[in-house]
């Protein structure tokens, strides 16, 4: 199922301090107060004023399993709370995805509930939370999809979206609908095919019709649903192609994406309109048709040399971690790629790209000692991100960790939470 859509809650420490603050269940304010109990939650969400019964909520949605308990409660916010509350309860329940029985009818309820939040709508919330139930919501969403242009209608194609691939019995609904004449309506049904993906071919032809709207929302929407479809969708290549040299900026952009989405069936002519789209005066244009050369691999082998004289200018024209990476797609055996990432090190202004760009190449011999000789920079950003590097690469790790934890007690607070973020991710990821 779908995330890209999820709507982002409040940190649980602020919900906590919520708590302690509107006179709760007994949580103390600082970081060493216990973690309040599902029980307490449940019961902060049936008393209590508004702002305590969202921070309720909130905090249930990070319990995970163990909030079964508090569905009860969330379901009864759902009902009876005021809009935000409403809105926290269904955000809760989407995100925990338990007890389906009693949460999807009461979600389903909610979908013409146009009470505005802080968040969107509650019809809105109530629709992705559905999704998140996957196939088992799709009898209460499908009827609704007779009625597109009401709050209902639009609820239930987010609910599609969230729902992914899981929905795609739902394709021929949807291509119904972008039928319609209705801008608003036919973007909404256009997401919900992105949702579904590859599994939503059948909508390609649709699809690229939306690629000549006159509205350049639905227009770039378009194209990442193609995008989202991939190889299937070979066949808008010629209108995409066409976007990406007329279209507004975001549709451009999106264009590139979909394109390098589709892969190499896309054909040379495409190909060579996204090296011509290096040259675009929109950075994200640059930087999406550079990713997408190095999806079309070995179609857009001629685009190497190209790309490895901008690399080698000292112009930022083109966004050089992404293009290093393309480039070693291409030609693996340049050593251009390496050069430029270790210069994004020093002197880029997202270093981080660059740290992140080492572990997904094949760095030649000699890269190692180079990277760890940067562990002594002056600058401190420096420091971090060649930290960063060698432990994507499993290499030095014992002093690049020994750096990132002398940078996480450093007097400035950005750099210490961008240094304890580095040592979490490295904690976290699997080891080769």
């Amino acid at each position: 199922m779908n995330s890209e859509y999820s709507v982002r809650a409040v940190a649980h420490w602020v919900a906590v301090v919520l708590l302690a603050a509107t006179g709760g269940s007994a949580v103390a304010a600082d970081e060493s107060a216990r973690q309040p109990t599902v029980a307490e939650l449940a019961a902060q969400l049936s008393a209590g004023n508004a702002i305590g019964r969202v921070a309720a909520a909130e905090a249930l949605a990070g319990r995970g399993e163990s909030a079964r308990p508090a569905i009860p409660a969330l379901i009864q916010a759902l009902s009876e709370g005021e809009g935000e509350v409403r809105a926290a309860a269904a955000q809760a329940l989407g995100q925990l995805a338990l007890e389906p029985d009693a949460a999807i009818p009461a979600l389903a309820a909610r979908l013409t509930d146009e009470t505005p939040t802080q968040h969107g709508p509650v019809w809105a919330l109530a629709g992705l939370a559905l999704g998140s139930y996957g196939r088992a919501a799709l009898p209460r969403v499908r009827p609704a999809l007779q009625r597109p242009a009401t709050a209902e209608g639009r609820a239930a194609m987010l609910a599609i979206y969230r729902a992914g691939k899981e929905a795609q019995d739902t394709v021929p609904e949807l291509i119904a609908i972008l039928r319609k004449n209705d801008p608003e309506t036919r973007r909404y049904a256009i997401n919900a095919v992105l949702g579904i993906g590859p599994e939503a071919k059948d909508a390609v032809p649709e699809v690229t019709k939306m690629l000549s709207s006159d509205d350049f929302h639905t227009q770039y929407w378009a194209c990442r649903a193609l995008g989202a479809i991939g190889p299937d969708a070979h066949s808008a290549a010629g209108e995409l192609v066409r976007c990406l040299q007329t279209g507004a900026a975001s549709v451009r952009r999106n264009a590139a994406a979909a394109l390098g989405q589709i892969g190499p069936a896309i054909g040379q002519e495409a190909a060579a309109a996204l090296i011509a789209a290096l040259s675009d005066p929109i950075q994200p244009v640059r930087q999406n048709a550079v990713v997408a050369l190095g999806q079309l691999k070995p179609l857009a082998a001629h685009a190497a040399p190209v790309i490895e004289r901008m690399l080698q200018e000292p112009s930022k024209f083109v966004p050089r971690a992404p293009a290093a990476k393309t480039l070693w797609q291409l030609d693996p055996q340049s050593r251009t790629p390496v050069e430029a990432l270790l210069s994004d090190l020093t002197e880029d202004d997202e270093p981080w790209v660059a740290a992140q760009v080492f572990g997904e190449i094949q760095v030649p011999a000699g890269t190692v000692p180079r990277l760890a000789a940067l562990l002594d920079s002056p600058n401190f950003w420096t420091r971090q991100y060649a930290a960063e590097a060698l432990l994507v690469l499993d290499a030095e790790t014992e002093r690049a960790q020994t750096v990132l934890k002398e940078l996480a007690r450093s007097d400035n607070e950005e750099t210490r939470e961008a240094a304890a973020a580095a040592l979490d991710k490295a904690a976290h990821s699997p080891q080769p």
